[in-house]
C-alpha cells in the first residue's frame, strides 16, 4: 500500500494543500537559519560509523560492485484490505452490468426480460432506469474510488531505492502519483537512524531517508521508508551503517547479504505478512496468547491474506529507465539528478493581504464643540 508516500506527495502539489506546505517550509528554513533546530547537526553523516555490525539481511533485492537495490516503502506489506474492497465493488459492478443487460433486452425482444408476456411501457421505462444507475456507478467508481484502488490494485507491485556506488547517486522507483522516478545526489542525503535510541522504542519502524527542498531545484521534499520493518533500534543503525559502508568503502567492506529477496509473489509470502501483525507480541515472550488470537482471528487473517495476495498478482514489476540500469557501466552516460522541471510547477504562494487599520473619523470642529459644550453645562450645574 502507498497511502503515506501518497500523501506525502499529494500535500506538496495539491493546490488546496501545496500553499499551507510551502508557507510551513519557508518558516522552517527560517528557524533552521536562525539556529532553532540545532539536535539536527547531530544526525549521522555519510562519513560517521554508527554501528560495527553492518547488516541488511531481509531487505536486499540485488547486490553488486556497482549498486545495491533495496527493498522501500512504509507499508508495503500491509496491502490486502483495498484490494478485497475493489474485489468487492467489481463483483457489485458486475453484477449491475448483467441485470442491465437482462432488463434491456425488451428493446430487441419486445418481451418482459423474465417472463413470457409481452413488454410493457414500464418495462421500457425501468430498462433505461437500470441502465442509468449502472452508467452512474461506473462514473463514481472511475471517478473517485480508482483514486483509493491504485494505491494497491493496477499500480507497480513494489517500490524500490537503489545505490550506485559508482555515480554517487540514489534512484528511487515509486508510483507516479507519489513522486515518480527520481534522481538524487548521495551527498545532499539527511538520515534518520535512529542513533543512540532504545533498542524497544523503534521497533516497527523503519530506515527513513530524506532530501530537503532546494529551491529551484529541487522544490520537493523526498522522504524513503527503507529495509524490512525493525525488531529494533539495532536493526535500524546497523541497515544504514550496512548502506553508507557499500557506498563509502565499497562493497568488500560489507558482508555479502545471505540471501536476496524474491519478487516472485508467492502464496506463502502473503500468510506471512498477515501473521507479521504479531510479531511485536511475539517478541515480548506472549507466545500462547498470540496463538489464540491468531487461531480466532483466522478468518480474517485468510482474507487478508487472499487480498495481499491478489493484490499482488493484479499489479506489475516496476522496470528502471535504460539510463540508470546502465548507469556506472565504462562508457555509459551518468543520469542527470531531478530538477524542477521533471514536475509540474508548484502552485503559486499568492501574498496575504494585510488589513488596513480603519481610520477613526474626525469631526468638525464646530461638532466636536456641540458636544463638549452639554458636557461642561452639565458639570456646572451639579
Amino acid at each position: 500500500m502507498y497511502w503515506l508516500e501518497w500523501m506525502l506527495w499529494h500535500i506538496q502539489t495539491s493546490p488546496f494543500e501545496s500553499v499551507n506546505w510551502q508557507e510551513k517550509q519557508k518558516k522552517y528554513m527560517r528557524a533552521k537559519r536562525a539556529g532553532r533546530y540545532k539536535h539536527e547537526d547531530s544526525l549521522p553523516g555519510i562519513k560517521d560509523r554508527v554501528s560495527e555490525v553492518p547488516k541488511a539481511e531481509g531487505s536486499i533485492y540485488s547486490f553488486n560492485d556497482t549498486f545495491m537495490d533495496v527493498a522501500a516503502g512504509e507499508s508495503q506489506e500491509r496491502r490486502g484490505v483495498v484490494a478485497c474492497v475493489f474485489l468487492a465493488i467489481a463483483y457489485s459492478l458486475f453484477e449491475i452490468s448483467c441485470f442491465a443487460i437482462l432488463a434491456n433486452s425488451v428493446w430487441f425482444t419486445g418481451r418482459h426480460p423474465t417472463l413470457t408476456i409481452p413488454a410493457t411501457a414500464s418495462d421500457f421505462a425501468s430498462g433505461m432506469f437500470i441502465a442509468l444507475l449502472a452508467t452512474l456507478a461506473f462514473y463514481l467508481v472511475f471517478r473517485y474510488a480508482r483514486i483509493l484502488f491504485r494505491l494497491e490494485v493496477f499500480v507497480q507491485r513494489r517500490m524500490m531505492i537503489r545505490f550506485n556506488r559508482i555515480t554517487r547517486q540514489v534512484y528511487l522507483h515509486r508510483p507516479r502519483f507519489a513522486g515518480g522516478i527520481t534522481v538524487l545526489d548521495w551527498e545532499q542525503v539527511t538520515v534518520d537512524a535512529a542513533v543512540g535510541g532504545d533498542e524497544g522504542s523503534n521497533a516497527g519502524r523503519k530506515l527513513i531517508l530524506f532530501w530537503e527542498p532546494k529551491m529551484p531545484d529541487l522544490p520537493h521534499l523526498h522522504i524513503a521508508f527503507v529495509g524490512k520493518r525493525a525488531d529494533g533500534t539495532s536493526d535500524i543503525v546497523n541497515l544504514w551503517e550496512f548502506i553508507r559502508r557499500y557506498m563509502e568503502e565499497g562493497p568488500q567492506s560489507v558482508p555479502a547479504p545471505k540471501k536476496l529477496l524474491g519478487k516472485v509473489p508467492w502464496p506463502w509470502l502473503s500468510v506471512m505478512a498477515s501473521l507479521s501483525f504479531f510479531k511485536p507480541l511475539w517478541r515480548a515472550g506472549l507466545h500462547w496468547q498470540v496463538a489464540c488470537i491468531v487461531a480466532l482471528a483466522s478468518p480474517a487473517l485468510a482474507l487478508h491474506s487472499l487480498g495481499h495476495w491478489i493484490s499482488l498478482l493484479l499489479c506489475w514489476e516496476p522496470r528502471w529507465p535504460r539510463i540508470i540500469r546502465e548507469a556506472g557501466l565504462p562508457g555509459k552516460p551518468v543520469p542527470p539528478l531531478s530538477t524542477a522541471a521533471d514536475w509540474p510547477p508548484l502552485p503559486k504562494v499568492e501574498p496575504k493581504e494585510k488589513k488596513s487599520r480603519r481610520a477613526r473619523k474626525l469631526l468638525p470642529v464646530d461638532a466636536q464643540l456641540d458636544e463638549i459644550e452639554p458636557d461642561t453645562q452639565h458639570q456646572e450645574s451639579k
